[in-house]
């Protein structure tokens, strides 16, 4: 069985069109756990109106670990309330883990609810970063991620104390110990409604200074005051007052120095590739567990 967890505060405007996304998924061995940090809107009842699980939550990260505690699947799938899952995901995406005998992994993630190509650009270039530190460094967003319960349990889950870059950390700790990998050839839909709240360029450079920090520390950034649910309000395309030619060229300059470090990555990779791997077991000592059904 596939357990779905979904952390959420205040998403009724959204919550609705994950789930519905999920409900129309081929794959139906699955159940919805909605972890809720206590909504003072309609979430809880929006969840339930759907069918799924609803238990109490807190942070991202504490929601997750409160939701993957009461799952009663051998997989746990970690989901935004802002994701929409394309027709057939949760069975391609299913097929590529146990084919490829992974751990854990991410898929592809594109926009929705914002048709600018700059948003496109950002996305792809986020997903090429991704894709070229999995073996290096692993690490991705928490939008979307699927990993085994054994797995899950075996890190101790998601770090409770961390407010913000729980996900970076939590596959930081996973790809030490399982094996990790980002697919390309599937994807999910994640809303740009942060890049609409605080403007491309700004939140472009504060993402760049964070992947720079992990990259050269290992560490993932701390925001003592964020706040969970900040950008959990429906918004339109664009908000009043931005200039997006200036954006446009901040984030121009940014993915340019991405790019570089890109091509450095690729050819450590390539210098790694060329020499013997480890196998999956040298690394994680762990036997294959068994697919659904067995």
């Amino acid at each position: 069985m596939l357990s779905i967890i979904v952390p959420t505060f205040n998403e009724e405007d959204f919550l609705p069109r994950l789930l519905a996304s999920i409900e129309s998924q081929d794959f139906t061995d699955r159940e919805v756990i909605v972890a809720d940090n206590r909504s003072r809107d309609r979430t809880r009842a929006v969840a339930r109106s759907h069918g799924a699980r609803v238990v109490s939550g807190g942070t991202p990260a504490v929601g997750r670990n409160r939701g993957a505690a009461t799952a009663r699947g051998e997989y746990l799938m970690f989901l935004d309330a802002d994701v929409v899952l394309p027709e057939g995901f949760l069975a391609r995406i299913l097929h590529r883990f146990d084919e490829e005998f992974v751990d854990i992994c991410i898929p592809w993630i594109r926009p929705v609810d914002g048709s600018k190509a700059i948003y496109r650009t950002i996305y792809q270039f986020s997903n090429t970063y991704y894709k070229l530190m999995e073996v290096l460094q692993p690490q991705g967003l928490g939008v979307c991620i699927l990993v085994t319960r054994r797995l899950h349990e075996r890190i101790g889950g998601f770090t409770e104390s961390r407010r913000v870059s729980e996900d970076f950390d939590y596959i930081s700790r996973a790809g030490k110990v399982g094996r990790f990998r980002v697919f390309p050839s599937v994807h999910v839909y994640h809303s740009v409604r942060r890049y609409v709240a605080e403007g491309v360029g700004p939140l472009v450079q504060k993402q760049f200074a964070s992947g720079m920090l992990y990259l050269l520390t290992g560490k993932a950034v701390e925001v003592p005051d964020y706040e969970f649910g900040t950008f959990s309000y429906k918004l339109l395309e664009e908000r009043p007052g931005r200039r997006p030619g200036r954006d446009r060229r901040e984030v121009t300059r940014l993915l340019s120095t991405f790019s570089e470090q890109g091509r450095r990555l690729q050819s450590q990779m390539e210098r790694l590739e060329a020499g013997a791997p480890r196998t999956r077991r040298q690394k994680t000592g762990d036997r294959r567990r068994p697919s659904p059904g067995r």
